[in-house]
């Protein structure tokens, strides 16, 4: 067998997610979301995107990123993460997982790492520009690919569902609104005007991978935050991502002393309410915090096993 590894081409994408869509069949992508999440993803770097070519033909991918010092060209890397590197993209064709091809891939790769001081590599929980936080428990033949080289598993994350055709609160939501009424926090659409608030609150809030710099200057031009006010300060921020039949949500988050008094489910109902309006069946949310959602009578829809490697 004679292969080569070479970065991934412009002129390779047909042909890669042709490949990508053959193996990852829970994760289909087109050639826009495909160039969106990897070429354009501000960390991206044309020798840490390789592929395998047998005889002119692709066989295998894997995508990596490595961000430059801590926070890199996103601004969404956090201090822990200094010396870590991601693979967010990897397939093999049928045939070819026992060739030696894979491993090829991972040697090349992990070289390129090394050189820009990472020291462990993760699949995935990548905070930019992913396809997902992990590698889908279905994937039977992945997973085994990563344990087989030397990959260790170390969490299991989830994605979770809630239907909304014929959804109507719980009494655990309601008794959550009625809470925050008395504790005088009002749920609202975010307005322009209360930048300086929300500046406030994301300072609080630290959590640098949803507001990296720059993240005011679109900020709530789509209409689809909403905020938990209490005393002309921002509590609690959601976001949701309006579609048919199936929406979005998420990010959300609240500030550390308000927590579990029922804001945040409070906004997690407004959002449910407005996207049922809105005409969505049902509503997503990705990398969840689980509990959270499961007390608001979502259900686990996928789960992902994180695996990470030192090198």
């Amino acid at each position: 067998m004679v292969f080569r590894i070479r970065p991934l081409e412009h002129g390779d994408l047909p042909e890669v997610v042709e490949g990508w869509n053959r193996v990852l069949i829970y994760d289909k992508v087109s050639e826009e979301r495909f160039k969106r999440v990897v070429l354009e993803d501000p960390n991206y770097e044309r020798e840490l995107n390789l592929v395998a070519v047998e005889d002119g033909r692709v066989v295998g991918l894997v995508a990596a990123v490595a961000r430059e010092g801590v926070r890199g060209r996103d601004c969404r890397g956090r201090p822990e993460e200094a010396y870590d590197g991601y693979i967010k993209g990897f397939y093999l064709l049928d045939g070819y997982w026992e060739s030696g091809i894979g491993e090829r891939l991972l040697d090349e790769v992990f070289e390129r790492l090394r050189s820009r001081g990472k020291r462990v590599v993760k699949v995935v929980e990548y905070t930019g520009r992913y396809f997902f936080p992990g590698i889908d428990v279905r994937y039977r033949r992945l997973l085994g690919f990563f344990d087989r080289n030397g990959f260790e598993r170390v969490d299991k994350l989830d994605d979770v569902a809630a239907d909304l055709v014929d959804f109507e609160p719980s009494e655990y939501q309601r008794r959550a609104v009625a809470r925050i009424r008395e504790m005088g926090v009002e749920i609202t659409t975010y307005r322009p005007e209360m930048i300086g608030m929300m500046r406030e609150f994301v300072e609080k809030l630290d959590m640098i991978q949803w507001f990296p710099e720059g993240w005011e200057r679109d900020f709530g031009r789509e209409g689809r935050h909403i905020v938990a006010v209490k005393d002309g300060k921002i509590v609690g921020w959601a976001c949701y991502w309006p579609g048919k039949p199936v929406a979005g949500f998420g990010p959300i988050g609240v500030l550390r002393e308000y927590r579990g008094r029922g804001i945040g489910t409070s906004l997690l109902l407004e959002a449910m309410l407005r996207l049922k309006e809105y005409g969505a069946s049902k509503v997503v949310a990705g990398w969840a915090a689980t509990g959270f959602y499961l007390k608001s009578g979502w259900k686990i829809y996928r789960q992902y096993i994180v695996f990470k490697r030192e090198i």
